[in-house]
């Protein structure tokens, strides 16, 4: 890349990544407050979770590999590809504080909300965690004079609703998501139901996994335009962050962006462009 291109790539950096910087992240996040969004995590740890990731992947993918895979003699080549295996996701994690991990995984929340453990064979193996709704009838409901009230609960990672006898009043399925039993109340019971409890907590979600993509793609952003580096690597930095994020969580983050960033630093100054063409 050239001068001149390099100088042109650099002067395309927005700092999406700097929140403090990104008026429209801001004014975007500040208009959900608004909406009644329920915060548990605020500006300052986001932007802190930003500088973590994006020191890790540094980390992880230092320039030597880089030097490697160009030709270059790399003494110890071998113990870098040992420590660059361990620093796996759950060991990131294990250095995040419960918010920014809590944040990332973008699970369902709840008021309530309680962990299981899960057994094999006489050995624990993991961890359930549900989340729970409150569902109350109205005078409208066949079932009011009976039970004013029930609970559901569900899976805190899918969302898959637990069948029991109350919801089976309602539903004719035992496979169901909380998000289809939504749909299910709003479209046949929303006379004798009110289920805000859980239209909010969707709702809390959806804003969620949008937050948080919106940050993983900042430290995208923040590894492809690193001056500790060159575009092309950067490049390369940021992808292998995408794809271990993607394929680790379940994630469908896009490299449209960076894709654009770096072919568009390949061209003209889009001043220079303007001024020819008049």
């Amino acid at each position: 890349m050239t001068k001149e291109k390099l100088k042109n790539f650099y002067n395309n950096d927005l700092k999406k990544y700097d929140l403090k910087e990104n008026t429209y992240f801001k004014v975007m996040f500040n208009r959900l407050l608004d909406e009644e969004y329920d915060l548990f995590i605020g500006l300052d740890e986001m932007q802190d979770l930003i500088d973590r990731l994006f020191t890790w992947y540094e980390i992880k993918y230092p320039e030597r590999e880089f030097d490697f895979y160009d030709g270059k003699i790399v003494q110890d080549f071998a113990f870098k590809k040992e420590l660059s295996d361990l620093m796996d996701i759950n060991q990131l994690f294990f250095r995040l504080t419960d918010n920014q991990i809590k944040f990332l995984k973008g699970n369902y929340r709840s008021k309530i909300e309680k962990e299981y453990p899960i057994y094999e064979e006489g050995k624990k193996i993991g961890v359930s965690k549900k989340v729970y709704f409150k569902i109350n009838r109205n005078s409208n409901d066949k079932y009011y004079l009976k039970h004013k009230d029930f609970i559901i609960s569900a899976d805190a990672i899918s969302g898959k609703v637990d069948s029991d006898y109350e919801t089976l009043k309602y539903i004719d399925n035992d496979d169901i998501t909380l998000n289809d039993l939504f749909q299910v109340f709003s479209e046949n019971y929303a006379d004798c139901l009110d289920f805000q409890e859980l239209g909010k907590a969707l709702k809390n979600n959806y804003v969620d996994n949008y937050l948080r993509d919106d940050i993983l793609n900042f430290v995208a952003l923040r590894l492809l335009y690193s001056k500790k580096t060159v575009p092309e690597r950067g490049y390369k930095r940021a992808i292998r962050f995408m794809d271990e994020f993607n394929k680790r969580l379940g994630l469908n983050l896009s490299y449209d962006e960076i894709d654009e960033l770096l072919n568009n630093s390949y061209k003209e100054d889009n001043s220079k462009v303007k001024l020819l063409s008049l």
